[in-house]
């Protein structure tokens, strides 16, 4: 069993570098839902001159291009919280002890 030791201010910071972790992850992962989303739009022109399956490749990176992109962002997004929280449940669980 352990004791619970004084604050210290490497646990007072705890708090201070989780949010700056979740931050600066959802950050990341908006700039990229972002760039993703304005530069398909944006050269939708351009990519429809491609065909694939006679189809245009514009029509194939709206359809299914972007949304897998989503739910790529999307996993990564939980993989990456649930790697953030790890050692916060790891503290709450040796406290309960």
């Amino acid at each position: 069993m352990k004791t619970p030791s004084t604050s210290t201010p490497e646990t007072k910071s705890a708090p201070h570098h989780y949010w700056r972790r979740t931050k600066r992850l959802t950050t990341a992962l908006l700039l990229c839902w972002g760039l993703l989303s304005f530069f398909s739009l944006f050269f939708a022109r351009e990519l429809s001159e491609w065909h694939f399956f006679s189809w245009p490749l514009s029509f194939y990176l709206a359809a299914q291009g972007l949304t897998l992109s989503y739910v790529l962002i999307l996993a990564i997004y939980s993989i990456g919280m649930r790697w953030i929280q790890r050692p916060r449940q790891d503290d709450k669980n040796d406290k309960d002890e």
